[in-house]
């Protein structure tokens, strides 16, 4: 328990940065390659960033479903697929919740908390990576997409 309280607060804390970096975007590309070679790239306000998808959530259905499941672009989810490995090479007693969390593809989640934990336990991991944010950004009316980024600055 005392590993999600301190991966909420790194992820509040990384969602303040990131709002106070960037407190209205105005612009946003990507630039994508199907290439296994090349990661995929972002430019936010005109900032680069390296991307990987990590999730969506369904609001109609109260689903999330981790992107290593569905993006097919393999260069878009090496990071997260690592979560998959993680949790399947390293069994332990005390981190079973957050094991079934990376290793269940799709699961509902029934509380707002919920999501955030996921997010929160993400933050975490990817911080060993470089990554340092998680950014929402809408699918569509019902799903909202997260991807992690890493800057290039």
């Amino acid at each position: 328990m005392d590993d999600i309280k301190k991966s909420l607060i790194t992820y509040y804390k990384n969602k303040f940065l990131f709002n106070k970096f960037y407190p209205k975007i105005t612009s946003i590309k990507f630039d994508d390659d199907n290439s296994d070679l090349k990661e995929c790239k972002v430019f936010i306000n005109g900032d680069q960033f390296i991307y990987c998808v990590l999730g969506r959530f369904d609001k109609s259905t109260n689903f999330w479903e981790w992107g290593w499941s569905y993006e097919r672009i393999k260069n878009k989810t090496y990071a997260i697929r690592e979560f998959l490995n993680y949790a399947l090479d390293n069994y332990n007693e005390d981190y079973e919740t957050i094991r079934q969390m990376l290793i269940n593809s799709k699961f509902k989640i029934d509380e707002k908390i919920n999501l955030d934990i996921i997010l929160a336990v993400s933050s975490r991991l990817i911080l060993s990576d470089g990554y340092s944010f998680i950014y929402e950004m809408k699918d569509s009316n019902n799903i909202t997409k997260y991807i992690i980024l890493k800057n290039l600055k």
